[in-house]
């Protein structure tokens, strides 16, 4: 199997996408949240690159059928229903409603993917679910890290390398570009304690120092759900 880590993709990479199997994870949250909200009964997420677009769109449904949920530095976007905390995204709030959702980093990558053949959504919270999906669909897979302002993010780099090294553990024969044997080493190093690791990275600390460790104690939970979404024709969902 051929795995492709990227660590920033930008606008000038959406052909390099076109009919390729993609992996897509921003750990620190919107990945998170997104699987988050799927296990919690939510119908569908629409990810959006503006708080512009996310209004424009939801004027096309009734009030009562979804929520505008997003967060800009971390923090709720006024005048939204939730912000990207996914112990915000409860069944209470979520159960059969659409999620319209912009963030600062995981929904903008989306728009590069709307030609892509398969892009699976992942988080450490269905690890497994995905590794099995990727094994099933095809030999070939790009793993894109959403970042974080533009900036290399480590701790989408240690998803990475726990993607891969549950790859391993099915004596897959795996061909790594040099960002992937990077994530996987950085795994191999911390993989005792990823949630110390994941506090103390850049984006780690900036979700502490806003009051959201509580977000990084339940990302770091390994196989919460055992759940697959996907994302096709500007919408994610369960397949």
């Amino acid at each position: 199997m051929k795995i492709e880590v990227i660590f920033l993709a930008n606008e000038k990479m959406e052909d390099y996408f076109f009919q390729k199997n993609v992996v897509v994870v921003d750990l620190l949250r919107a990945t998170s949240t997104i699987i988050t909200a799927l296990a919690n009964g939510a119908k569908s997420i629409i990810p959006t690159s503006s708080v512009e677009e996310a209004v424009k769109i939801a004027k096309n449904f009734e009030k009562s059928t979804f929520l505008l949920c997003g967060e800009k530095n971390t923090r709720i976007i006024e005048g939204f229903d939730l912000g990207n905390s996914p112990l915000d995204f409860t069944e209470e709030k979520v159960k059969d409603k659409k999620m319209i959702l912009v963030t600062t980093n995981g929904t903008k990558v989306f728009n590069l993917l709307k030609h892509s053949l398969n892009v699976l959504i992942y988080s450490t919270l269905n690890l497994s679910a995905v590794k099995e999906k990727m094994i099933e669909i095809g030999e070939e897979w790009i793993v894109v890290c959403a970042g974080r302002n533009g900036f290399y993010d480590e701790s989408d780099t240690i998803a990475a390398g726990l993607l891969i090294s549950k790859l391993k553990e099915n004596k897959t024969e795996l061909h790594l570009n040099d960002a992937g044997r990077t994530s996987l080493i950085i795994y191999e190093k911390y993989k005792r304690n990823l949630k110390n690791f994941l506090k103390k990275t850049d984006h780690g600390r900036i979700l502490i120092d806003n009051g959201f460790e509580a977000d990084i104690n339940f990302i770091s939970q390994i196989d919460k759900f055992n759940i697959i979404a996907a994302f096709a024709n500007n919408n994610i969902g369960l397949i």
